[in-house]
């Protein structure tokens, strides 16, 4: 029997409808398969419902009293009477007796015993249904919930990206902001600075400049006059050679000259090739 094929007997075990030897060998098999003890689980929690499920009904009126009455009419079962019926004789004459056959009544007992059976697979029907509800139920809301995530990220997504494009966009035309464009050596790698020493930021617009082999990077440098070069940050080029990157200018720093090298990936605390896209600054 496979793990699905025990699915079978869960609802019966909820419900307490399987016999000592089915519910031993469904409760070893419950302590090692974790989808059985989630459907029963699941099948429990639906079966507690159904105490409440329909409101109660109050028995009619003389129910105890026709139910006592015939008990006390009923003659108990003789030796070798069938277990399916009782012989019921009336109080007339030893004559009558003899010339009528004795009254039958039918017995309850095999009917009462398949009401239960009948209620509990009533109530494994419905336990399933309710079941198979509730799981799809929660698939709804779990892919409703993903959604709604998934979302979320793409309007965070969207709010940083305004939110950075309107930055950019300040720090291209603000009154005070100086822009130089400068060429590189070599191939014509060029880019287009834009400083905004109020705000204390670079903007780099590179063009034509090849993205830096694999481990490496490019590192824009702050000179100030005098003193050794101040790293401003890294970037890199996307595969058509264009770069635009806001980096920020480290406060007190009197930038005279910015100038961009090639370094290890991560960066390095001094330049260590030769500088290329440098520009020169007016002094504030």
């Amino acid at each position: 029997m496979t793990d699905h094929a025990w699915l079978e007997s869960a609802a019966p075990y909820a419900l307490g409808a399987l016999d000592d030897t089915e519910r031993a060998s469904f409760e070893a098999h419950l302590a090692s398969c974790d989808i059985c003890s989630a459907e029963v689980r699941e099948l429990r929690d639906v079966a507690g419902l159904l105490a409440a499920a329909v409101p109660p009904v109050a028995p009619p009126p003389g129910l105890r009293e026709r139910i006592l009455a015939d008990a006390r009419v009923v003659r108990p079962m003789s030796v070798g009477a069938s277990p399916a019926t009782r012989v019921v004789t009336t109080s007339s004459s030893a004559h009558q007796a003899a010339i009528e056959p004795p009254v039958t009544r039918r017995s309850n007992v095999g009917r009462g015993g398949f009401i239960p059976w009948l209620a509990a697979a009533a109530a494994v029907v419905f336990a399933v249904y309710l079941g198979q509800r509730s799981r799809a139920e929660h698939r709804e809301r779990l892919a409703a919930e993903q959604a709604l995530a998934k979302a979320r990220v793409t309007l965070d997504s969207t709010g940083t990206a305004l939110a950075r494009r309107d930055s950019l966009i300040a720090s291209l035309v603000a009154p005070d902001v100086q822009a130089v464009t400068v060429s590189g050596s070599g191939p014509s790698p060029s880019a287009r600075y834009f400083f905004d020493r109020r705000a204390g930021r670079i903007v780099i617009a590179a063009n034509a400049l090849p993205p830096a082999a694999q481990g490496r990077t490019y590192q824009l440098w702050g000179i100030e006059t005098g003193r050794p070069p101040v790293s401003l940050g890294t970037f890199n080029t996307d595969s058509s050679g264009r770069a635009l990157a806001t980096l920020t200018v480290p406060a007190g720093l009197r930038i005279a000259v910015t100038a961009v090298t090639e370094e290890p990936a991560g960066g390095s605390p001094q330049p260590t090739t030769t500088p290329f896209l440098a520009a020169t600054w007016k002094s504030e």
